[in-house]
């Protein structure tokens, strides 16, 4: 029997009450979209089902970004997109499943060379016949925030369930405070295992209502990917039975610690052996090599691992979140830290998105560093801590400008950048055209 099939039936066997499956396609946001069909049709979803191409340049608020060229333009054509092995489990609604889609194009005989999960794997496949398997992990971090909004409209943090009063205080590492959300992260545990995700757990982090799940390193980088897609759905759908809204917004409250989501990256040979550690435990000249070419693409990966006008709005100072090219050893100010780890596990923790990126192209963003370390030496990496570290470009405009002209395009491809350069410079015009409240008491009397 094709393994789609056999899964197909496995899954109706271990859930016989599930009645319809969602399917999910992800935009250039990594925003869920889709349909939503009866268990009965999942069968016939292995000739594919076409959806048009331009779904693929929505806007954060699902509309098609005409200026990307492929909508109106080319007459909206379809192509054809297919499931994704493995992704077939039930979601925290009983009667309702899901599955991950990913695209092929109109013939159904290639990747679609603009889907960024194809994009990623293609440079799996690079590294791969180089004898290098990335290994990741991510660290996901989000609100759990009230459902109603202040009188003035502004985001509230959640009731806590268990005191009863709004969350407010400061507590990093509160275990007291996992108690007090205790049945809502027993049932997302729960719906967590029962899809297999590879967590390792939630802890209480850095602000009132802010927790972080953690994810352990997998040598499956797009099944890591799509893990986090699977659990920021999950994540909604438990707090919404619960009676809270979550966001993974970068800044949801101006005066609170934002939401990131780091990735961790070692490097290891078809046999296990770190490529980042020579025989003796040292550091190796890969290891160098890497964390400076990722160093190099820092600054030309900002628009693209942070997305939207609010994702700068997590560079402060004081919150831990890198302003400079920089990194350093088991510090945690840094773009790039270096964690505890001994010769096995030496690895390399980006801090730079926030947890509104697209997991696959924050994926793209690393391996395209790894791919490009062949072109350093060890000696052109920088000293940790360097005050010669460059600065990060902190606006979203300068981002995309320094985006358009980066090496980056080299690896990732320039069709996509080129892509996802008009839908984000879209949204940026709209954005730049709404009036604020803020302007307005600023200036209506004043100007």
């Amino acid at each position: 029997m094709e393994p789609y099939l056999q899964e197909v039936k496995n899954f109706r066997q271990e859930w016989p009450n599930i009645e319809f499956v969602d399917l999910i396609f992800t935009d250039i946001n990594a925003t869920p979209r889709g349909k939503r069909i009866p268990v009965n049709a999942l069968e016939k979803l292995h000739k594919g089902v076409a959806l048009p191409l331009s779904t693929i340049t929505l806007d954060t608020k699902g509309n098609v970004v005409e200026s990307a060229g492929l909508g109106e333009e080319l007459g909206e054509p379809d192509n054809m997109c297919f499931p994704i092995a493995g992704t077939l489990m039930p979601t925290a609604n009983e009667q309702v499943g899901q599955i991950l889609l990913t695209m092929m194009d109109e013939n159904a005989t290639n990747p679609s060379p603009l889907f960024i999960r194809n994009i990623v794997s293609d440079l799996l496949d690079k590294l791969h016949a180089n004898n290098q398997y990335p290994c990741v992990a991510l660290e996901l971090e989000f609100y759990l925030i009230d459902k109603k909004r202040s009188p003035s409209g502004e985001l509230q943090t959640a009731l806590n369930p268990k005191k009863k009063t709004r969350e407010k205080d400061t507590e990093v590492y509160d275990l007291d405070g996992l108690d007090d959300y205790a049945d809502f992260l027993s049932d997302l545990n729960k719906v967590a295992q029962e899809q297999g995700l590879n967590t390792s757990g939630a802890l209480s982090e850095s602000a009132p209502g802010q927790f972080e799940i953690n994810f352990n390193h997998s040598k499956d980088v797009l099944r890591v990917c799509d893990e986090i897609i699977i659990a920021k759905r999950l994540i909604r759908q438990v707090a919404h039975q619960h009676g809270f809204d979550a966001t993974f917004m970068a800044k949801p409250f101006g005066d609170q610690a934002g939401n990131g989501m780091h990735i961790h990256l070692s490097l290891v040979d078809e046999s296990g052996n770190n490529h980042f550690s020579k025989p003796d435990g040292q550091a190796s000249d890969r290891f160098y090599q890497t964390m400076a070419a990722m160093l190099a693409q820092t600054s030309d990966s900002m628009a693209l691992i942070c997305p939207n006008v609010n994702s700068f709005r997590r560079f402060v100072p004081g919150a831990y979140v890198p302003t400079k090219a920089d990194w350093g050893e088991n510090h945690r100010g840094v773009a790039l830290r270096v964690p505890i780890s001994d010769s096995k596990n030496r690895r390399i923790e980006h801090r730079i998105a926030g947890a509104d990126v697209n997991p696959y192209i924050l994926a793209a963003v690393v391996l395209s560093a790894v791919l490009a370390s062949d072109n350093y030496t060890k000696e052109q990496c920088p000293l940790p801590l360097s005050d010669e570290a460059i600065e990060l470009p902190l606006r979203m405009s300068e981002a995309l400008e320094q985006l358009e002209h980066s090496e980056l395009a080299l690896y990732i491809s320039r069709e996509f950048i080129d892509l996802y350069l008009a839908c984000k410079r879209s949204e940026l015009a709209e954005f730049e055209r709404a009036i604020t409240p803020l302007e307005i008491d600023w200036m209506l009397h004043s100007a």
